[in-house]
């Protein structure tokens, strides 16, 4: 027994460093993506590009010529998957292009609460009241920080971060459904998805020397490594756990804008924002204590 409560120990504080790490190497991703001047189709196609090379690599490393296996293994739920994180990546550039960081991040952060209700109608796993009534409030604080928006440019980004959040949690909601997958080589397969989808609209090689800077750090290391370490997370942590973690992007993005290029998030996004964010803080807390009663 003093075995067991010790090889759980590890893998909680292996599963909290990996959540952690992951998250604050994935923090300076809208900064980076603001920083670069280039179009937003040229800016897909070399994140695409970037990552899934990266991610193939990192395959190459760990399985030398297995690596064919890993990606047969993906099967068609793992294309259907890889094609949700594409459009999961344009939609977050797209938003962060057409409105704040901050209106990007806190309506993405919502996308847990959908996973759950997802869950809850195609997996048939019962959603407690407590994510029912976590879901009506994110929707009215979305609703409020949406409503400054109406008639105006910044729509189009917050409605693409509102669709982001739903693509988000229909990829977790197929990931949980299959939980055999390696979603490392689903995110290589998106990534080169990306690119191959973008490359008829973008211009490859008009990014200036800075672009190309931002661009190396964004696709060469923010974007595999946050995704290598937060994707692995979930195998030692309980989920709420995860989801309280991923908060930290919330404050940390918008933080990290408003330091290097002095963009304030507007006042309905502060106030909804706090009102969503500890909602989900509270709803990830209660179902963490619940998961360790239940866990003993």
């Amino acid at each position: 027994m003093p075995q067991l409560n010790s090889r759980l120990a590890n893998d909680h504080a292996r599963g909290l460093v990996l959540a952690i790490v992951g998250v604050l190497v994935l923090s300076p991703d809208s900064l980076l993506v603001r920083l670069i001047g280039a179009d937003q189709w040229s800016l897909l196609f070399w994140r695409g590009l970037m990552t899934s090379l990266t991610l193939s690599l990192y395959l190459f490393m760990l399985h030398g010529c297995g690596i064919l296996k890993r990606f047969q293994a993906c099967g068609f739920v793992g294309l259907v998957v890889a094609a949700l994180f594409a459009l999961n990546t344009s939609l977050f550039v797209v938003s962060i292009r057409h409105t704040s960081v901050a209106n990007t991040l806190v309506l993405v952060s919502v996308a847990p609460l959908f996973a759950a209700i997802f869950s809850s109608l195609f997996l048939a796993e019962h959603a407690p009241p407590r994510t029912w009534i976590a879901t009506v409030l994110g929707i009215l604080s979305i609703g409020y920080i949406m409503q400054e928006g109406l008639g105006s440019a910044s729509l189009i980004g917050d409605s693409a971060a509102l669709g982001l959040a739903l693509t988000m949690a229909a990829i977790l909601t197929l990931l949980r459904a299959r939980r055999s997958s390696d979603a490392v080589p689903i995110v290589a397969c998106s990534g080169l998805l990306l690119a191959v989808v973008m490359l008829p609209f973008s211009e490859p090689l008009s990014l200036s020397g800075g672009d190309w800077r931002y661009m190396s750090i964004l696709g060469l290391f923010v974007i595999p490594v946050s995704f290598a370490f937060t994707l692995s997370a979930p195998k030692y942590l309980p989920a709420p756990e995860v989801g309280l973690v991923f908060l930290l992007e919330t404050v940390l993005g918008p933080f990290l804008v408003w330091l290097v290029i002095g963009e304030e998030p507007p006042e309905r996004t502060l106030i909804g924002g706090t009102l969503l964010v500890l909602t989900l803080a509270v709803h990830a807390a209660i179902s963490l204590k619940k998961h360790t009663e239940r866990n003993g």
